[in-house]
């Protein structure tokens, strides 16, 4: 049986579709107040025990067991260029999961900031060290 940890909001993105957005999409428009953050996608996040699971405009389910690496922060495809007060407010959190796949994930989104380093944190405390 699962046990659900946590349910909230979500705007995502993979990496790919990240890296195919013009300079406008990727960056300038994102500048502007009332664009969401850097995503292509938005739904319902739910964390259980055993996986992650998104609902919306398009399904994700990522097993834990098949996630390789959690980050918080920028990088090269997710820049603090790309974010409004140049990520004061919050970081985005990419999981790298399966073979080479990547998703960008901002849980709880709010013009405040969200609740990506609760989530991440939570994640993480699912793996051990």
């Amino acid at each position: 049986m699962e046990n659900i940890l946590y349910e909230g909001t979500v705007l995502w993105a993979a990496d790919t579709e990240i890296q195919a957005m013009d300079f406008s999409e990727r960056f300038l428009a994102r500048q502007v107040s009332f664009v969401p953050p850097l995503s292509k996608h938005k739904g319902a996040v739910c964390l259980t025990n055993k996986s992650l699971l998104i609902e919306g405009d398009e399904d994700l389910v990522i097993p834990l067991n098949h996630i390789n690496q959690l980050y918080l922060g920028f990088d090269d495809v997710f820049s603090v260029a790309s974010v409004k007060n140049f990520g004061m407010l919050w970081q985005p959190l990419r999981i790298n999961y399966g073979n080479d796949l990547i998703v960008y994930l901002i849980v709880d989104y709010n013009i405040f900031g969200s609740a990506n380093k609760r989530f991440f944190n939570l994640l993480k405390g699912l793996f051990p060290e």
